[in-house]
């Protein structure tokens, strides 16, 4: 265990991994028999062969747990914990206490790693020894495997020293893409968990926004895995509402108080003084306008939450007018326009149905490696 750093704001120290550093792979799983299998698959093709597979039942009402146990019979990297349901956070929790590797992989139990996604992460961490958090690109697929961009998720990811950044972001780090994603050196996830089990969706960004006060993140700007959209999971592609937006917005703020009391019992006061409010971040603005807007709160609110979007530094970069969200926030829109627009952006119009067939009609190739 690290002790508590006491003089200033900086990474800690890593130890030096061995040349065939033990990699756990943490799965948490509920229901998700008909993707596990494929799950399971991706992580035993792995190049890298020195891992240990740890999967967490959490209390699953289909035949999930049958799914694994065919592959705890095939192959010993893999194991399996059964428990009752008490949320994804509580399952990382139990699978956390089994795993013994010096490189921690988080694993979503319907998303699909490229073959040679442990190989790339190991030659990361041992190329940046002071990075203690590895991440790496991602592409989208759908229910059925299709892909549903031709293009990675992010078009540059976070890397160095971001701590200074978050504390004045609102503990936000941009560019940081979901679980299956992820990877930490034991020495630092030893420091967020056990997670707060309050944490009941999202509990990813619960651990990917504590890690940046804690260590360097270094980036392969490479595709390792495949991020499976779909009716069953929180970021499907479903249409964006109040209900939705506001459901977020509370994982954001039990995240910030997490981060708050990370940073008081790791660093002190002095330190976590310093992490402001999440108003100063533009997606939390962004979030705050659209929730206003389609809540119909008092004018006055409306335009206050719309200046504070629109006059924040990154909105420029944030929202560039090759991207349609501008179209909708750039301007106070009337109710009936900021409507419409709304459901062009985030619904799911004719219009936008019509746009994404048209498309798909297109011929491309998939920029992914391995």
């Amino acid at each position: 265990m690290q002790q508590r750093q006491i003089e200033k704001l900086q990474p800690i120290e890593l130890s030096p991994l061995p040349d065939n550093p033990l990699v756990s792979v943490l799965v948490p799983n509920y229901n998700y028999a008909k993707y596990i299998g494929k799950t399971i698959e991706s992580a035993l093709g792995q190049t890298y062969p020195h891992f240990e597979l740890i999967i967490c039942d959490d209390g699953s009402t289909d035949n999930s747990c049958e799914v694994i146990e065919t592959y705890v019979q095939k192959d010993s990297r893999v194991s399996l914990i059964r428990k009752e349901n008490g949320g994804i956070a509580t399952a990382l929790n139990r699978v956390y206490e089994e795993c013994q590797g010096q490189i921690v992989c988080l694993l979503d139990s319907d998303d699909l790693w490229l073959s040679n996604k442990l190989q790339k992460v190991v030659e990361a961490f041992k190329s940046k020894p002071k990075c203690g958090f590895v991440v790496h690109n991602v592409i989208q697929i759908d229910g059925q495997g299709n892909f549903i961009k031709s293009t990675p998720m992010f078009e540059g990811l976070a890397s160095g020293w971001m701590a200074p950044y978050a504390l004045a972001n609102g503990g936000f780090v941009d560019n940081i893409p979901p679980a299956s994603a992820l990877s930490f050196r034991r020495e630092v996830t030893d420091l967020i968990f056990p997670l707060n089990p309050a944490m009941a969706r999202n509990t990813d960004s619960l651990i990917y926004r504590i890690a940046p006060f804690i260590t360097e993140i270094g980036s392969v700007p490479e595709v390792l895995n495949k991020f499976r959209l779909h009716g069953g999971n929180s970021m499907s592609g479903r249409m964006l509402t109040a209900d939705v937006i506001e459901k977020f917005q509370v994982c954001a703020k039990l995240v910030h108080q997490e981060q708050k009391k990370f940073l008081q019992n790791f660093y002190g006061t002095e330190i976590a003084d310093q992490l402001t409010s999440q108003k100063l971040n533009i997606a939390f603005c962004h979030e705050c306008y659209l929730l206003a807007r389609l809540k119909g709160l008092p004018k006055a609110e409306c335009r206050e939450a719309h200046r504070q979007l629109v006059t924040h530094p990154e909105f420029n970069t944030f929202f560039n007018w090759f991207k349609p969200h501008r179209w909708l926030v750039q301007w106070y829109l009337p109710d009936a326009l900021f409507s419409m627009f709304f459901n062009q952006v985030y619904g799911s119009s004719y219009l936008k149905k019509f746009v994404k067939w048209l498309m798909w009609k297109k011929p491309f190739a998939y920029p992914v490696s391995g």
